[in-house]
Formats: structure tokens, C-alpha cells, sequence
């Protein structure tokens, strides 16, 4: 042979080689992230093709990416809750579902979080890490299933701070990883500054900085540009499971574990903290023990021999309780979101009749169904009184909550939020919903008028409505992102939009006016409200 033709072949031959060693160098290097990860890759792949169908939690997703695709340079959404601003739901989420869809971010998300959960397993030096670091993955596909995309964001995020923070040159990155996790899900932030009060407790000063300023600076900016007020739920029968769960790793983790052990101890009390303080965190605390305290029991059960047989009889119980709480909820979330009702497959007949009755120029209540798809099939069309924020809802609409809902005090929340038109949806409507589905029903009251209805929806006319604008104001149209306003002469309107700083108006001046916005215009013409993030600073305007 030849050679040129010796050479020739041996390279190819060499390069493969090279090839099959650096793959058996790197699956050598990264076996237990490997066998953590691969085996939940079918459990995404069904969850994508049959179980990702836009209810639940999935619809707020598909919300704020629709939102986020078609008016990101505005940072309020003015067809939910009279107003809501991007950022107090994330600061990344929205865009990047925008751009690579809800389903990719979800699925990349759930399995990055996987691999780094089962890196930081390995770093432990546990003697059985495989099965903590199973569980661990396990949790993370049920979080993914229950449609929580922006939370699972952060959390992969979060993982990759903690990842980087174990190694004493990475602080400054693991420090933006933590930023960025909070950007992504302020509830992702809330756990990292658990981990950093944990390690504040041990007096590793640098990594407790690490995890806990920056969830504090990223809250606290967002809270002062973007202003937020809301309550989410938190009630006795949720309380108990994270603070039992919690106080099991402090109790009967090895003395070693001072983190996991600190830990537990911050968490449960932060638990009982959000049930006597009313937050905008409720009923989100319990995710931190639904993704990791399965795991982390799991591996003290496997390291901990020399516990005594009422100690381990105790850690069994827990460890079993956590799995099947895990796996009640998730079943429970994809019971709610999967099944596709008949009136979300056909919401075009309703909005072409509302858009024709003039709902462009009010403010339109759809009853909450119990998997919320409203929300996201509607928002993009029609200016909805509520969405799909508990916070918000709470906040904006507190008479489904308190006790306090009737047919005066509707009527009076409708005229506050200048609603015009009422839809009800042939669904299993929310549970703080099932009051106002049966007035709209069946016992409708005279200021109800019926206007249309099919086999899926019905609409409802509010009589005497209360105006989106006050006089000598009317409103020319609406969108998700502005409000177009004719007024006949110079002077003050009241526009029935929560105010917000981000909101301006050319030629014109906003300012707060009670719960909503006053405009002032300095002749008669037609102006536009709008909140384009580039078009001045935040600061409000002075009228």
C-alpha cells in the first residue's frame, strides 16, 4: 500500500478512536448524572406529546409567552386584572417561552435541573447517591408536569448557583447564577435563601452572601420599579406537611449534615411564618419539600445506620408520606390540566360575538374554570377583569374569597372594574368561582342581561355598565399593550386601569387617581396609554 493511502486510513481510524475514549471519558466522569437524567427522558417525552395541553398552572405559561411575543417592549398587560406587570411574574420566563416556546424551556429546564440535582448529589459523598439523585429527578419531572415552567426555570437556575458555589473559585458566578434564578422565579429565590440562611447559621459567610443578596436585590429592585401587591392563599391543611417534612431532615439528618439540618430548621419555620403572614408566597412554600425532601430523606435513610429503630421507623414514614404527597399533588395538577374541555377547543364563535358587541371599549368577566384556560385562550383577544394570578385575584377581587360575595356585591366589584359584559364557559368552574357560576346561572340578577349563547359559552350584558373612562372621555380601542382615548375637551378623565408608573401618555399627563389612573389632556384629540419599556424613564410623570 501506498503511503499517502496507509495514512489516509489510519487518521480516520485514529479520530474514532480518540472519539469513543472521550465519551467513555466523559459517561465515566458523569455516570451518576447520566443514569440520573436519562431514565426521565420517556416521562418527558409523554408528558409533551399527551399530557402538555395547556391547562392549569401551563396556562398562565402560555399567557405571558403569547403576551411576551407580541408586545415585549410593553411592561404592562392591560387585559388582566385591569393591569399587571410583566416583570411581577419573571423577569425572563415570559421572553424566552416567546422565543423557543413554553413546552422547550419546560422540558430543558426539568432535565437541566436533573443533572445538576444529581451533581450536587455526587458532591456529597453520600455512599448510595443513585436512588436520592432518582428521586430527585423524579420530583423534578412532577413539578415540570404540573406546568410550572417559569418556577422550574428557576430552579435549574438555583441548582446551577449551588453547583457552582460548592467550589470556592466559582463564588462570583455561583453568585449570578442566584440572580438569575430570581429573575426567573422569585419563588426560586426564596428557597436559594433558605440554603444561604442555612449556611449563614454554620458561619460560611461568603456562600451564605452568595444565596441570599442576591434573591433580596433582585426582589427588592422589582418590587420598586414594577409595584406589587398580592396574597397568595396559605390555610392549616397545607401548612403541616413542609413543616413535618422539614423538621424530619433537621431532626434526624446526621450530625454532619449542618446544612441539610439547617436547613429543614429554616424551612419549616419560614413555613409557619407564611401561614401567619399573609405574602404573596402562601401555598408556593410547599414546592421546596415537594422537590428535595424525598430525596434528601432518601439518602439519610441510606447513610444513617446507626440511627435506632424508632429514629428510623420515624425517617421510613417520612420518606414514604413525602413520596406519596409528591406523587397525590401531581396526580391531582394533571387530573385538573390534560383533558381537554370542548369549550377551550372553540372559543372563536364567543370572541368574534363579544368583539361585535363592542368589548374592544370595556372590560369583559369570564368566570374562572377550574383549569383556568380562559385565561390564555381569551387574553389575547379580550380585556379580562381577572386572569390567572391567585395573588392578584386576591388582591383585585377579594369578595370570591372572604366570604363576603352576593349579588349587591358583584354588582359593585363589576361597576368598580368597569366591566361590561360577563362570559360564563361551560366548565367545572374554580373553586373560589363555584359562588359566582351559580348566580350567573341560576339566579341571574336583572342587571344580567343574556345576549348569546351556544353549545359551549354564554354571554351576559351588564346593564347601565360603568364606562372604562369617565366623561367627557370614551374609549376608541384597546390590545393587550395600550388604550387609545378620545377626550372632547381639556381636562381630567378618570381611566379605569390600576395604575402604574410605567404607563405614559403623548402629550398628555398620567397620574394615580385612587385605585386607577387620571389623564389630562391639554386640548380635545385622541391619545394613546401605552408602557413601552424604551420611551422614557419610569419615574411618574407630575400633572
Amino acid at each position: 500500500m501506498p503511503p499517502a493511502e496507509h495514512h489516509t486510513l489510519v487518521r480516520p481510524v485514529n479520530t474514532a478512536v480518540q472519539r469513543n475514549q472521550h465519551l467513555r471519558n466523559f459517561c465515566a466522569r458523569h455516570r451518576l448524572p447520566l443514569l440520573a437524567t436519562l431514565p426521565a427522558l420517556p416521562l418527558y417525552a409523554v408528558w409533551w406529546a399527551f399530557l402538555a395541553t395547556g391547562g392549569g398552572d401551563l396556562a398562565a405559561q402560555d399567557a405571558w409567552a403569547n403576551f411576551a411575543a407580541r408586545y415585549g417592549s410593553s411592561a404592562y398587560n392591560l387585559f388582566w386584572y385591569g393591569g399587571m406587570h410583566t416583570a411581577n411574574y419573571s423577569l425572563i420566563s415570559p421572553y424566552l417561552m416567546a422565543a423557543v416556546g413554553v413546552r422547550t424551556v419546560s422540558v430543558v429546564s426539568g432535565l437541566a435541573a436533573s443533572w445538576l440535582a444529581a451533581v450536587l448529589v455526587t458532591r456529597t459523598g453520600i455512599c448510595h447517591p443513585l436512588g436520592p439523585a432518582l428521586l430527585a429527578s423524579l420530583a423534578l419531572w412532577c413539578d415540570v408536569a404540573s406546568g410550572r415552567t417559569t418556577f422550574a426555570l428557576g430552579i435549574a437556575l438555583g441548582l446551577a448557583a449551588c453547583v457552582l458555589l460548592t467550589r470556592e473559585r466559582r463564588l462570583v458566578l455561583g453568585t449570578a447564577h442566584a440572580g438569575l434564578a430570581t429573575m426567573a422565579s422569585p419563588v426560586a429565590g426564596l428557597f436559594l435563601a433558605v440554603v444561604g440562611a442555612a449556611f449563614l447559621a454554620v458561619r460560611d459567610w461568603r456562600r451564605a452572601a452568595g444565596l441570599m443578596a442576591p434573591p433580596a436585590l433582585v426582589v427588592g429592585a422589582t418590587t420598586l420599579f414594577f409595584p406589587f401587591a398580592g396574597e397568595q392563599l396559605m390555610s392549616p391543611g397545607r401548612t403541616w406537611p413542609p413543616v413535618v417534612l422539614g423538621l424530619a431532615i433537621a431532626a434526624l439528618a446526621p450530625r454532619g449534615w449542618r446544612i441539610a439540618r439547617w436547613s429543614g430548621v429554616v424551612y419549616a419555620a419560614g413555613t409557619v411564618v407564611t401561614y401567619l403572614v399573609p405574602s404573596p408566597v402562601g401555598t408556593n412554600v410547599e414546592r421546596f419539600a415537594e422537590l428535595f425532601a424525598p430525596a434528601v430523606l432518601l439518602a439519610v435513610l441510606l447513610t444513617a445506620p446507626q440511627l435506632r429503630c424508632l429514629g428510623r421507623n420515624l425517617l421510613m414514614a417520612a420518606l414514604v408520606f413525602s413520596i406519596i404527597w409528591v406523587g397525590m399533588k401531581t396526580a391531582d395538577d394533571l387530573e385538573v390540566s390534560t383533558a381537554v374541555p370542548a369549550w377551550a377547543t372553540d372559543t372563536q364563535p364567543v370572541v368574534h360575538t363579544l368583539e361585535g358587541l363592542g368589548s374592544g371599549r370595556t372590560r369583559v368577566e369570564a368566570v374562572p374554570a377550574r383549569d383556568h384556560r380562559e385565561a390564555a385562550e381569551l387574553a389575547p383577544h379580550i380585556n379580562l377583569a381577572r386572569g390567572w394570578n391567585r395573588q392578584l385575584d386576591m388582591e383585585r377581587a377579594r369578595l370570591f374569597y372572604d366570604g363576603t360575595f352576593s349579588a349587591s356585591t358583584y354588582r359593585a366589584w363589576l361597576d368598580h372594574w368597569a366591566v361590561g359584559f360577563v362570559v360564563l364557559p361551560e366548565a367545572t368552574p374554580d373553586g373560589y368561582a363555584k359562588d359566582e357560576a351559580a348566580l350567573v346561572r341560576y339566579r341571574r340578577p336583572d342587571w344580567l342581561q343574556p345576549v348569546w349563547r351556544d353549545a359551549h359559552w354564554r354571554v351576559y350584558r351588564v346593564r347601565d355598565a360603568v364606562p372604562l373612562v369617565s366623561e367627557p372621555g370614551t374609549v376608541v380601542r384597546t390590545t393587550s399593550a395600550d388604550l387609545v382615548v378620545r377626550v372632547s375637551r381639556a381636562g381630567a378623565v378618570t381611566v379605569r386601569v390600576a395604575y402604574s408608573p410605567w404607563l405614559r401618555a403623548d402629550g398628555a399627563c398620567l397620574a394615580k387617581d385612587g385605585d386607577f389612573t387620571r389623564l389630562t389632556v391639554p386640548a380635545p384629540g385622541e391619545y394613546r396609554i401605552s408602557s413601552e419599556y424604551g420611551r422614557s424613564s419610569p419615574a411618574p410623570t407630575r400633572c
